[in-house]
């Protein structure tokens, strides 16, 4: 019985190779944690880590979006609050357009939030020690400087 069949079937499913592309350009994908954070990518393909300046941008920038993350829940979460000060007099049944505004707005902030959520998550995901550390200080330091010091009354599930 020939196997030859089966063989050429595995071959087909195998990644091009661009052979004019050295194999040091190429992004890893680590399926274990790891501290190297060369030819790293974050998310998108062109955001390919290749030199240690790009990785000290890299690793600033993850700080940043993810203290900006802090921040968009802040700013959500006062929002909610002083709007639903504006529809609390309003029966929860009725056909206000006040409320149906609201749960509107409600609703698609709370999509963003849980996209943005998303794409830390894929960058959680590198498995690298380095951006995971990124994550938390962003993380932490925003909700230093835009938390409200209370406890947080829900969280999104991947942050």
């Amino acid at each position: 019985m020939s196997h030859s069949s089966r063989h050429n079937f595995a071959k087909s499913h195998d990644m091009p190779m661009d052979p004019h592309m050295p194999m040091e350009d190429m992004c890893l994908m680590n399926m274990l944690f790891t501290w190297d954070w060369k030819n790293t990518c974050v998310v998108f393909k062109w955001w390919h880590i290749k030199t240690l300046p790009q990785f000290l941008v890299s690793f600033f920038a993850i700080v940043i979006i993810t203290m900006l993350y802090e921040l968009l829940k802040a700013y959500v979460s006062h929002w909610e609050v002083v709007n639903l000060q504006n529809v609390a007099g309003i029966a929860p049944d009725s056909d206000s357009r006040t409320i149906k505004q609201f749960r509107v707005k409600q609703a698609i902030t709370y999509g963003i939030q849980v996209g943005y959520s998303f794409l830390l998550m894929l960058v959680f995901m590198t498995y690298s020690g380095w951006l995971w550390i990124a994550i938390v200080l962003g993380a932490g330091l925003g909700k230093f400087f835009w938390g409200s010091g209370l406890a947080t009354p829900r969280s999104l599930a991947c942050h």
